[in-house]
């Protein structure tokens, strides 16, 4: 199982494909496996997954896992790959994280993709994961998970798969989730997140910045928000998608995804 050990702990990656580097990073409760099916859409790339600490196959230390505590994680990784030019894909917290990494303008970094994300925790927003850690604590990762789901995917979608709200969906689910505690210190390092808005205007990358238009987690607004803080951002809505995009429909993600990244960005 390829690790690397970066700030005393091991996190779990894989590499996939050949060509420049594409860096996948997670949503907040997710793996390495959930990008599994989605590589066929990335033909030409050599793409960096790996799970954050606390999720998959990484180690779950003690600590609250902040987005700066994440961003530090993917730096070191960077280096310890030896991966000197790179773009970074985010996807929801992983977005969050993608944020603060490229905030700090990191040496090799060309292209950067914020999905399903946002800069800053508004009081809905706040009070949405606040549910979902109460959820956590009065009945662990079941009533998480069925606190959580119905934010996740698309009116339309859901309907067309209405066995994702299944028991066997939420066994499925549960066994992929990390632990309890791990989950308390991914959450709580999300409720930490202030306002990076500011810190956007240091972003000097061309910037994808894509939001669901069925996503009820963080709707459009938090996009194109992030998307106006950034000097060089595109911002586009997907059309009946909800926060798992990329999920829902890879081919109708990945297109605009995969013209960016070989446009020519003067």
């Amino acid at each position: 199982m390829p690790t690397v050990k970066v700030d005393g702990i091991r996190l779990y990656f894989e590499v996939d494909g050949r060509g420049p580097w594409l860096v996948l990073l997670n949503g907040i409760f997710q793996q390495t496996t959930h990008w599994t099916p989605l590589l066929g859409f990335l033909e030409g790339y050599r793409v960096l997954r790996y799970d954050m600490r606390g999720q998959g196959n990484s180690l779950a230390p003690p600590g609250i896992y902040t987005p700066v505590v994440h961003a530090a994680d993917l730096r070191a990784l960077l280096e310890a790959l030896g991966i000197e030019t790179y773009s970074v894909l985010g996807l929801s917290n992983g977005g969050v994280v993608a944020q603060v990494f490229a905030s700090g303008r990191p040496a090799g970094l060309q292209r950067l993709i914020l999905a399903a994300t946002l800069s800053r925790l508004d009081p809905l927003v706040r009070a949405k994961v606040r549910s979902w850690r109460a959820a956590l604590a009065a009945g662990g990762t079941e009533l998480r998970l069925k606190v959580a789901l119905p934010w996740l995917y698309g009116r339309r979608f859901l309907a067309q798969n209405p066995g994702l709200m299944s028991d066997d969906a939420l066994a499925e689910a549960r066994a992929m989730a990390p632990t309890e505690a791990a989950q308390q210190r991914l959450l709580d390092g999300f409720l930490t997140l202030g306002d990076l808005t500011p810190a956007l205007a240091k972003v000097e990358v061309p910037t994808l910045v894509l939001s669901g238009e069925a996503d009820l987690l963080f709707p459009p607004v938090y996009g194109r928000e992030t998307a106006s803080a950034i000097r060089d951002a595109r911002f586009l809505v997907l059309e009946d998608l909800g926060h798992l995009a990329p999920l829902e429909d890879p081919e109708r993600f990945f297109g605009p995804v995969r013209e960016f990244l070989e446009a020519n960005h003067a």
